[in-house]
């Protein structure tokens, strides 16, 4: 039996092992919660800050001349938030050294436009919006072309910032 602070014996009652027990399964609950907490808080995230380059393709797997659809993850962090966010760009190549980049994003009303290979136009299936090779306008409600994004090559590796910019506005304007 264990003994009490006099050093006499003490009996255990139900109650007491029920809250002992209670206890050390709480403080025990705690410890597993609070090891991914301290973690979280005390490490430093590796991710991309927004508006970084994001290396997307191999320069050499795409083809010159044809608009050619690219989707990439990006890990981004804001203040405590941390995601990774799926994107999708068209890349025209016009030679090893010059590609344009498009957001697929139609900048009437943030629709995904598509490229159709046989017209070769883009071609927003909302509202009609129809654009060329080139990302210019040529039907549709769209107030301006399909928006470029900011691109480098860097050790054969094309490298794309993603940027949202603001649907419904003749200007191109960051969101």
């Amino acid at each position: 039996m264990p003994k009490d602070a006099r050093g006499t014996a003490e009996e255990v009652t139900r109650r007491g092992f029920v809250g002992w027990a209670v206890g050390l399964a709480a403080g025990f609950v705690g410890l597993v919660a609070g090891i991914p907490l301290v973690g979280f808080v005390t490490a430093q995230v590796s991710a991309a800050e927004p508006g970084d380059f994001v290396g997307v393709a191999d320069v050499a797997s795409i083809p010159v001349g044809e608009p050619f659809g690219i989707s990439f993850a990006e890990a981004t962090r804001d203040a405590y938030n941390y995601a990774v966010l799926p994107h999708s760009v068209y890349a025209l190549k016009k030679s090893d050294t010059d590609i344009v980049v498009y957001s697929p994003v139609c900048p009437h009303l943030g629709c995904q436009v598509f490229y159709d290979r046989q017209k070769q136009e883009y071609v927003c299936p909302c509202h009609g919006s129809v654009f060329d090779i080139n990302g210019a306008r040529t039907a549709g409600p769209a107030p301006r072309g399909l928006d470029t994004l900011p691109s480098k090559i860097e050790k054969g590796q094309l490298m794309v910032q993603w940027i949202q910019y603001k649907p419904g506005v003749p200007e191109k304007a960051p969101v």
